[in-house]
């Protein structure tokens, strides 16, 4: 990774559309022009989401840190998330008013429009393939996930509210000389 690259990292604790109680990562990892390695990241949970909706969520989470354009790569197993995007289908749903090729409005089209207007000022790259995050990554997430997050309100699973929890291990601190 050279200077100006950035990778992210998606990953999901259930696969597949049914709706449930969801936990997702996102990791973004990126090298300063001091060539200081930085990485940032945390977990959502949702009461009731599907592997789409919380792959969708992670992508908003992950790509609002970034400041400027970059080139960048990011790391999903979500089937749905990466045809989409290795498809191009994204824009041609955003040029259809977000219907899809049968003119139907597409499933979770509030979400692939957040997503495509953060997303359409970076130089991306999509790919399935694992990554020396993943492993750990869905470790933590089930962790998560088994911890039940029984605190959840009525209204929170109501609006379908995303919980942010922090992993404080997965966000480098940077660290500057200080001149006196």
């Amino acid at each position: 990774m050279t200077v100006g690259e950035v990778n992210i990292y998606i990953e999901t604790a259930w696969k597949g559309p049914a709706k449930r109680k969801m936990t997702g990562a996102w990791l973004v990892e990126y090298m300063l022009k001091t060539g200081q390695p930085v990485t940032r990241g945390g977990i959502l949970y949702a009461d009731c989401a599907t592997e789409n909706e919380m792959a969708l969520m992670l992508i908003r989470k992950a790509f609002s840190i970034l400041t400027k354009p970059c080139c960048i790569r990011v790391f999903t197993s979500c089937a749905h998330v990466l045809n989409t995007m290795q498809n191009h289908w994204i824009w041609q749903w955003q040029k259809n008013n977000w219907r899809n090729a049968k003119d139907k409005e597409v499933a979770n089209a509030d979400l692939w429009r957040a997503c495509a207007m953060l997303i359409e000022h970076h130089i991306t790259e999509w790919t399935g393939e694992t990554h020396s995050y993943q492993n750990c990554m869905i470790a933590r997430i089930r962790r998560e996930a088994a911890g039940g997050y029984d605190n959840v309100t009525q209204s929170d699973k109501e609006t379908g509210s995303y919980i942010e929890i922090p992993v404080p291990e997965w966000n480098t601190e940077v660290r500057t000389e200080v001149r006196t």
